[in-house]
């Protein structure tokens, strides 16, 4: 994806839609591509994220797949959002129904909502896949888009099932080494090659220390090391993803998944660093 990302770094922007009160007017385009799995190349993606060899398919993989429409969509030359500069806040992930691999993805890609947020605008980008004619697959990526604008935002989304089970101890599932390639290995495997992934020098280009671990990357790893832990169950089989990312994984880092709150159909999951003071990625899965 370096053609769309050498297309953003050069998109203007009519910035006016997003300093109104009202919120900015979505493009209306529908951004379709079918899309037929490689096995070879999923079997590096299970890899990478440490997926458990079995029938389902990984819940982000279809989603990793999309990106390239994704940027498309966001690159609409009516859309008041500059691509660079996007910080991905939160995604919910749908199995609707079983996903054949052996059978091709009719994938839709279009914006969906936007709202006003305290530090600007949010807005998400909406996948649907289809097989023979079915829904099978719905994902919808949340972006912050940082604006000092004149709306008035409401206050802060909190994840009030993460609240209610704060007083009940959590179990550690997994530790993780994520070491300094990490960005570049996922990069090749997602085509996202955003810079402040890639090196220390690109990623400070654009204000970060140090590089990050891409989001998906870590929502990946938090969802496998889960469903590793209750290997054997019918928690297996997830129906729902949905996440809200707090703080970047610098890289190199160690980090920590937990669980807590797990019923028969859902539970809740944390990815914190290894002293556990912050808190990377809030989970809550569905099954």
């Amino acid at each position: 994806m370096f053609r769309e990302y050498t297309k953003a770094l050069f998109k203007r922007v009519d910035t006016r839609q997003l300093m109104q009160f009202k919120p900015p007017t979505l493009p209306q385009r529908i951004y379709t591509k079918t899309l037929h799995i490689d096995n070879v190349h999923y079997g590096n993606f299970c890899n990478e994220v440490d997926w458990p060899a079995g029938d389902q398919l990984h819940p982000l993989y279809l989603q990793m797949l999309s990106l390239p429409l994704q940027m498309q969509c966001l690159l609409d030359k009516q859309s008041p959002f500059p691509l660079l500069g996007l910080i991905h806040a939160a995604n919910c992930i749908s199995v609707v129904n079983e996903c054949d691999i052996s059978e091709a993805f009719e994938c839709r890609v279009r914006f969906n909502d936007v709202r006003p947020h305290q530090r600007g605008w949010e807005v998400d980008v909406m996948l649907e896949a289809w097989q023979h004619g079915q829904l099978v697959y719905r994902a919808i990526s949340s972006y912050l888009v940082k604006v000092k604008a004149v709306h008035v935002a409401p206050r802060a989304v909190h994840n009030e099932s993460h609240e209610e089970c704060d007083t009940q101890q959590k179990a550690l599932i997994s530790e993780i080494t994520v070491p300094s390639n990490t960005g570049r290995r996922y990069a090749k495997l997602s085509g996202d090659f955003n810079p402040i992934h890639i090196t220390a020098i690109s990623a400070k280009a654009f204000g970060f220390k140090k590089p990050i671990a891409h989001g998906m990357w870590t929502l990946a790893r938090a969802v496998s090391a889960f469903v590793s832990h209750h290997s054997g169950s019918n928690l297996l089989h997830l129906k729902d993803v949905e996440c809200r990312f707090k703080k970047p994984v610098f890289l190199p880092s160690d980090i920590h998944i937990h669980q807590h709150c797990v019923t028969d159909n859902s539970a809740l999951v944390d990815v914190t660093n290894f002293d556990e003071t912050l808190t990377h990625v809030e989970i809550k899965l569905s099954f």
